[in-house]
């Protein structure tokens, strides 16, 4: 590794990201954890990256099931270079172009 690249990682400051959560009906918890999991997907030095959840108590079951998820999901677009990280966003650009080209 190149000592001016670590030396640019060092100087990066660290990020706090906030996610608030309301409302299950009006947000739907998927929405929530896609937020989360393109959040924490970022090409950003994982010791100076932090994401915190505000919530009513509502979405917490499923992001402990998103944290299950994100560790594949993760190692899944870095292998592949998924460049889209939201989950919902990467397959619906799957299946809607594969919709268009399979209709008449």
């Amino acid at each position: 590794m190149n000592i001016q690249f670590i030396y640019k990682v060092l100087d990066l400051p660290s990020v706090d990201m906030f996610v608030t959560t309301a409302d299950p009906v009006l947000e739907p918890p998927i929405i929530t954890v896609n937020t989360v999991l393109s959040l924490l997907a970022i090409d950003y030095p994982t010791h100076k990256l932090a994401c915190y959840v505000s919530d009513d108590g509502c979405t917490f079951y499923s992001l402990v099931e998103a944290s299950k998820f994100a560790k594949l999901w993760l190692q899944f677009c870095n292998k592949y270079i998924v460049h889209v990280r939201a989950p919902s966003r990467y397959f619906l650009q799957y299946t809607s172009s594969d919709h268009h080209e399979n209709s008449f």
